[in-house]
């Protein structure tokens, strides 16, 4: 059995449709969700006047269950589009996943 993992990557409304579109391209990745969110931070330095009076930024959320041995390619196809921004990403073990 393969290893599971959830790749979550926090993306500005900026970049969203080029992550989208770069994810549709995918042939091993059979989908995703997205949801939008807000994120707070100490350092406003990156916020624009609007953000910094809210006191947050607008982000989407991308979860993408992946196996694992999938998770570098994914890393490689995302990379130009994120490196330049920073973005955050993380990778979680997924004990458990299968369909109702």
């Amino acid at each position: 059995m393969l290893e599971v993992s959830m790749f979550t990557l926090i993306v500005p409304v900026t970049l969203k449709d080029d992550v989208v579109d770069c994810l549709m391209s995918l042939p091993k990745i059979s989908g995703f969700n997205l949801t939008k969110m807000s994120g707070y931070s100490k350092e406003h330095s990156l916020y624009d006047i609007s953000e910094q009076v809210e006191g947050y930024r607008a982000f989407y959320q991308f979860d993408i269950l992946i196996t694992s041995n999938e998770i570098n390619a994914l890393k490689h196809h995302l990379k130009p589009i994120c490196q330049g921004a920073k973005l955050r990403y993380w990778v979680t073990p997924v004990t458990d996943n299968g369909h109702f």
